[in-house]
């Protein structure tokens, strides 16, 4: 195998990596994954077919309704099988006791707002935010799911667009948990939540794909739209949550050094209404989850922290709000 070959291979590898990244429903199929069954549902939105993977935990049959927790993949290629390998939640699901769906989005990737993505133009006649407002209403309809207890978290792409969710869902939200994202530039100025929401932001400084600091999102040398800063998204949510302007900052243990990476938690509180929003800030960090299974690649994505379980981190936090 050439060089080049071996070289384009790594990026496509990459790229399904972090693919984490009304009708009724009926099983499609029934693949396995590490911890238990996923099931692929369908759904018709307003006439567009559309798909989700689905876990009930083992407390689903015995309890009246459930937290619901969905995860967003990334941008790329493949489907919600891929954070449904990689990211934990599933496995989570089980021992904590909730609902977690995997939805798909249409070739492989969400309209986040930035307006553009590795296939060039967004094709804005999808509406992801319809399809996801009308499956949280299916799943508390059908699947016992608690509408006060709705979260989304996505990694990337999927971090993106549970950002967009946050501006125009807020109303169905008790919580959302982007990873690896900042808002896109072109959705901040009309972003016009209905109501308080928390958040938790959980990034990477040394990002080489969604930048920390702002700018063009990339994948090598190819730009995929902007985002505004990690410091300009978090000062978004803390003006929007009207959270107290002098947070409590604390640096976690460097549990694994080996991993050149430290994490500073930086949490803005409102004791009113418990309308938090906290900034996980990854020195050193890459375009990954911290503490999941995804591969180690930091010549491609930038370095994984290992200090905590992202995952476990994200429920905990979604484990103390409820609308």
């Amino acid at each position: 195998m050439s060089m080049m070959n071996r070289f384009v291979g790594m990026l496509v590898l990459a790229a399904v990596v972090f693919t984490a990244t009304a009708g009724c429903s009926q099983v499609m199929n029934a693949p396995t994954d590490t911890s238990s069954s996923l099931q692929l549902m369908g759904i018709n939105v307003d006439g567009v077919d559309r798909s989700y993977y689905l876990h009930l935990p083992p407390t689903h049959k015995s309890s009246p309704k459930l937290p619901l927790v969905l995860v967003l993949h990334g941008g790329g290629k493949g489907d919600g099988l891929t954070p449904a390998k990689y990211l934990g939640f599933t496995s989570l699901a089980d021992s904590k006791g909730f609902i977690v769906v995997y939805p798909n989005g249409i070739d492989a990737y969400w309209r986040d707002g930035r307006g553009y993505t590795h296939r060039g133009v967004s094709d804005n006649s999808v509406d992801d935010v319809g399809f996801i407002s009308k499956l949280i209403d299916h799943l508390a309809q059908e699947k016992n799911a608690d509408p006060k207890r709705v979260y989304v978290t996505g990694i990337s792409n999927g971090g993106m667009m549970t950002l967009r969710l946050g501006c125009e869902l807020s109303s169905k939200l008790a919580a959302v948990a982007p990873v690896a994202a900042n808002i896109p530039k072109n959705l901040i100025r009309s972003c016009r939540p209905d109501l308080p929401l928390p958040v938790l932001l959980m990034n990477g400084t040394d990002d080489p794909m969604v930048p920390y600091d702002g700018g063009y999102v990339h994948f090598f040398r190819k730009k995929m739209g902007e985002v505004v800063s990690t410091d300009n998204t978090i000062s978004f949510w803390v003006r929007h949550n009207r959270c107290n302007a002098f947070p409590n900052v604390e640096e976690l243990p460097d549990r694994d050094p080996r991993d050149h990476s430290k994490i500073t938690v930086t949490t803005y509180a409102n004791m009113r209404n418990r309308c938090e929003v906290v900034l996980y800030s990854v020195k050193g960090g890459g375009h990954t989850l911290p503490g999941s299974d995804a591969p180690d690649w930091p010549r491609l994505l930038g370095r994984k922290n290992n200090d905590i379980n992202g995952a476990e981190v994200i429920w905990q936090f979604f484990e103390n709000h409820s609308r």
